[in-house]
């Protein structure tokens, strides 16, 4: 039976706010532009800007005929949106040119400016992750070739750095369909995380070559998504299994395993101070960095959380789900 201290910090605190604008599923959202803005997108291609002092839509436009899988800002002034289509048809990166956002009050249904479009294999689960820096733009998304590799992309000069990494283990084992990647730089060079449908998590150095560092077998089932923290110490993964797994970014080791009562954790979110992360999936979770035990059970949401983000600057957490709504919280 649990104690009142136990019960306590596992009541489900209350969202703030519930943005209603979506009539699907909501697929991804990112607050961006030091949290004033937040962009999501849903699975009839619909993207939203919404202006965070005000709360409401002030960009709406139709970016696909079909599901919008992630959106994401690289800076306030342009957009990456990455769509999917049933059997394979138009699989497109799409890059728009915003306006300036501050001037805009009212919600306007124009679309923004497209300024770019990519080929990519849209047929599996993987969504696209995002480098930038002041130099370049890189973008690592799935292969054309192979639903088992992806490609590293330079956006600002419009070109591949690299194409088809990641296809085998050291030469030997296959991973499967790859599932999740998050693209990242130290000061020696890119990497590339990526999740697979055998369960197994790699790291990836991007040089002249896909050179593989490391390769860990956590889960059971596929991984469904990544997180790595903003030191650039540790990740996490999560899966289609019940579990969370917690890992050295530079050996692949485990630091500690966990499981929860229901599976098919979709996203994992690390909170910029290290200090809590956020699960999605049938409910969300929040629980400590640290020792990796729950706080709080964030019990709104009627279906599925598709996807979360924590803001920079305040204890925002937003999370976007298949019930159509984005849930605003405010997590201590």
């Amino acid at each position: 039976m649990a104690t009142s201290k136990q019960a306590e910090a596992l009541a489900p605190p209350p969202p703030v706010y519930i943005f209603r604008e979506h009539q699907t599923t909501v697929s991804y959202v990112q607050l961006f532009d030091n949290d004033n803005f937040l962009v999501s997108s849903d699975g009839e291609g619909w993207i939203i800007i919404w202006k965070m002092k005000t709360r409401r839509p002030i960009m709406k436009w139709k970016a696909h005929k079909d599901n919008c899988i992630k959106v994401i800002s690289i800076n306030e002034n342009t957009l990456i949106r990455q769509e999917t289509q049933n059997q394979g048809r138009d699989n497109m990166i799409h890059i728009w040119k915003l306006p300036i956002l501050q001037e805009i009050h009212a919600l306007t249904n124009d679309p923004p400016e497209l300024k770019n479009s990519i080929v990519y294999d849209g047929l599996g689960f993987c969504k696209l992750s995002c480098y930038n820096n002041e130099e370049s733009v890189f973008l690592c998304f799935p292969s054309m070739d192979n639903m088992g590799s992806f490609d590293i992309y330079d956006l600002t000069y419009q070109r591949y750095v690299l194409r088809n990494i990641g296809q085998t283990d050291s030469g030997t084992h296959r991973l499967g369909s790859c599932m999740a990647v998050q693209l990242f730089r130290t000061s020696e060079n890119l990497f590339v995380l990526a999740g697979y449908e055998s369960g197994k998590v790699a790291l990836w150095e991007i040089k002249d070559i896909g050179k593989i560092i490391w390769t860990q077998q956590a889960h059971t089932e596929p991984v469904l998504d990544l997180s790595i923290d903003h030191m650039k110490s540790f990740l996490m993964s999560s899966s289609a299994d019940n579990n969370i797994c917690k890992y050295s970014l530079a050996t692949g080791d485990i630091i500690k395993k966990i499981t929860i009562k229901k599976s098919g954790i979709v996203a994992l979110k690390i909170r910029p101070d290290n200090k809590i992360f956020a699960s999605g999936g049938y409910d969300g979770r929040i629980f400590s960095v640290k020792s990796m035990k729950p706080l709080a059970i964030l019990a709104y949401h009627r279906d599925t959380i598709y996807s979360l983000d924590f803001s920079f600057n305040d204890n925002w957490l937003i999370g976007a789900s298949q019930d159509n709504r984005i849930s605003l919280w405010n997590i201590y």
